[in-house]
């Protein structure tokens, strides 16, 4: 046998014993079930890259055992290569990235090991034990009219199209569960284009993140009435609320209440300043007067009306995802 194909063996044998290791160790030290994974885009195409490739880099951000002391910046090495992973042609060149980029860790255990060489191992070894991942790694989901995922930065986005829908409070809710459990550090919001809804509806969604009064209504012809966040708080992660000008209503309240409260950065454009409170009046003959009674305001602040809710960080709507993943990913 030649001096090459024993060192060949011999590496394949070390390889081995270290993959065994590795997943005794994750298996021991996680509970998080392999679930199926999502539709993915078409393989080989460039989004199928950059979601493989999110899938590789976040196992070491939020599995590796001591993440904080690498001799690399892990944030940076994702900066590095994943515009070489988006950019490759075939799956060897994409996979030749994966490897190059575990290969920075250099910690004499940790490797990526593409789909041909754990065949080899497979055939030479037989079958070697393996903890799915697919639920960790690559989270997404919707309930009516809103929608989730986790952020390649372990970051949770929530898109609240309307305050109007049925169901939405419990949706936010599930979707907030669904996110701190999947190890997201921080949460944001998008408001983006809601036009308001139910103040009832506000007031619950407001309740996931915050307690306490946090609005008062305004009227000429009673004294202001107070409402508060309804809901047992569900999570203290970091928040950030996005909006722009198409912001209206209820969302407007949202936005401003969590903002004035301290528990939330609103980023992107000031909103419509449209906070007028519609109270419906029933007359006798069973119809009714939709009429804009009082406007929204801050416990302790002036109305919203007329002015909007200004960002605590201005941005473009286009840009204010990217401005607030950031703001959080350094919390």
């Amino acid at each position: 046998m030649s001096i090459r194909r024993r060192a060949g063996r011999r590496a394949g044998r070390r390889l081995a014993r270290l993959l065994l290791l590795a997943v005794a160790a994750w298996a021991t030290a996680s509970s998080t079930p392999a679930t199926a994974p999502p539709s993915a885009a078409a393989p080989g195409s460039g989004s199928d890259y950059g979601r493989r490739f999110d899938t590789a880099w976040r196992l070491i951000d939020q599995r590796y055992w001591d993440v904080g002391g690498l001799k690399v910046d892990w944030q940076a090495m994702r900066r590095e290569y994943r515009p070489e992973a988006l950019a490759a042609k075939d799956d060897a060149a994409f996979y030749a990235v994966l490897q190059a980029m575990y290969a920075r860790i250099n910690d004499g255990h940790t490797v990526f090991v593409p789909p041909k060489r754990v065949a080899e191992i497979h055939a030479e070894y037989g079958d070697l034990p393996c903890l799915g991942v697919f639920g960790m790694a690559q989270v997404e989901g919707h309930a009516g009219h809103v929608s989730y995922r986790l952020l390649p930065d372990g970051i949770g986005y929530i898109r609240l199209p309307d305050l109007a829908s049925g169901g939405i409070p419990d949706a936010v809710r599930g979707a907030v569960t669904v996110l701190q459990a999947s190890g997201a550090k921080g949460l944001v919001l998008d408001l983006r284009g809601n036009p308001g809804g139910r103040l009832v509806t506000m007031m619950r969604v407001a309740g996931i993140f915050t307690s306490g009064f946090l609005w008062r209504v305004v009227t000429r012809w009673a004294l202001p009435l107070p409402y508060p966040a309804i809901g047992p708080v569900a999570t203290t992660l970091p928040l950030a609320v996005l909006t722009d000008g198409d912001v209206n209503s209820a969302a407007e309240g949202l936005a401003g209440a969590l903002q004035k409260a301290g528990r939330a950065t609103v980023v992107g454009a000031r909103t419509a300043g449209n906070v007028e409170a519609v109270l419906p009046f029933c007359l006798a003959d069973g119809s009714q007067a939709w009429i804009a009674t009082g406007v929204l305001a801050p416990i302790g602040g002036p109305t919203w009306e007329g002015r909007g809710v200004v960002p605590d960080v201005p941005s473009s709507p286009a840009d204010a995802l990217d401005v607030a993943e950031g703001l959080l990913a350094k919390r």
